[in-house]
């Protein structure tokens, strides 16, 4: 074999490696841009089904007139709590994950331990931070949002709530 044919063979592999990448990006990209949205329903549904206590707390956020629905689900020993925000539109629910964010990028900025993931891709936008004994996360799809500020003890049972919920 000719070094020709050697330089050929190794630029037909490294074309057919590209062209597996450019694959695998186009259909990770497409396939993973949009998620789900649940209802205030759906989430008060699923959350007492895992023991959850679920409050309708939307009077107190009557003010705000982009805000929906507004529930709480408490773990069975008020230990911690998840929050689920139905906005208005969407617009308005990025405006609240940015305030959230914002918030959660404060605290990580003085804490000095910390670890904290930033995802915005599609129809969706996901924060969470590990700092100063907590875990948080602030969670939007569409025009809904998912909050949370518990005690690092309860980060895997909320990680996999979240997961479970889609978001």
């Amino acid at each position: 074999m000719g070094v020709k044919e050697i330089v050929v063979r190794y630029f037909m592999k490294k074309k057919i490696l590209f062209s597996f990448i450019v694959l695998f990006l186009l259909l990770f990209v497409t396939g993973c841009t949009d998620k789900t949205a649940i209802t205030a329903v759906n989430f008060q549904d699923k959350m007492e089904k895992k023991g959850y206590t679920i409050y309708d707390v939307t009077d107190q956020y009557s003010s705000y007139g982009y805000i929906v629905k507004v529930l709480i689900a408490m773990n069975e020993d008020n230990s911690y709590q998840l929050e689920f925000y139905s906005i208005d539109n969407e617009e308005h629910a990025k405006s609240v994950f940015n305030t959230n964010k914002t918030t959660f990028e404060e605290i990580q900025e003085n804490s000095s331990s910390k670890a904290y993931s930033y995802v915005s891709v599609g129809n969706h936008s996901k924060y969470t931070l590990s700092a100063e004994g907590r875990f948080m996360a602030v969670s939007r799809i569409d025009d809904t949002i998912i909050y949370l500020d518990v005690d690092k003890e309860y980060t895997k049972e909320v990680k996999s709530i979240l997961k479970e919920l889609g978001y």
